[in-house]
């Protein structure tokens, strides 16, 4: 099943969630490991290119992931949700949605913020912002940090209520990112 049904999820919107938030987490690890870095340590440049082209990445998968929305739109919300829990989750996955883009374009703005390109694992270079004031850039830093950061509390709490909902719940949220076939929990 690679398109979404009414009440599953396809393959490709699964392979999306997964993705981006794998990238989510490695990035998140490779940025709090590479601050620690000195400038003499030999992976100082290596892990900021690194964490730039994957950044990259990323932001080309939300940006993909979007659009395969609008050709595939996404299921309801599973039908087992009490009416709390589905308010909390639109808003949570609002909330990460937003946080897919904002964090990588902030990036961007950082990396490219002194005119040059983003180089993407030698393969090519993606241009640089033109004309960028410096409190743009420093606007841009903070974002950058605090986002990053608040993504983490609200991948913890997306994931921790997944799971609520799998093992507590026996309900059907995580089976429909996890398996196109899984059931769908829905009544009647």
């Amino acid at each position: 099943m690679w398109r979404n049904g009414s009440h599953r999820y396809g393959l490709v919107s699964i392979s999306f969630h997964w993705a981006i938030a794998l990238a989510f987490v490695a990035l998140v690890g490779l940025g709090a490991w590479m601050v620690g870095l000195s400038y003499y340590d030999p992976w100082y440049n290596d892990s900021l290119a690194l964490h730039k082209a994957i950044g990259i990445v990323a932001l080309a998968l939300a940006v993909s992931k979007f659009g395969w929305r609008f050709a595939d739109p996404r299921p309801g919300l599973a039908p087992d949700l009490k009416p709390h829990e589905r308010a909390g989750a639109t808003v949570m996955h609002g909330c990460l949605n937003a946080l897919i883009v904002l964090v990588p374009v902030t990036g961007y703005v950082i990396s490219t913020s002194e005119g040059a390109g983003i180089d993407m694992f030698g393969l090519f270079e993606l241009p640089a912002v033109r004309g960028m004031t410096e409190a743009l850039r420093d606007l841009a830093i903070e974002l950058h940090y605090y986002l990053a950061y608040a993504g983490i509390a609200l991948v913890a709490v997306h994931a921790g209520a997944a799971l609520k909902h799998h093992f507590i719940d026996k309900g059907s949220t995580l089976k429909r990112m996890l398996n196109p076939r899984a059931p769908s929990g829905r009544r009647g």
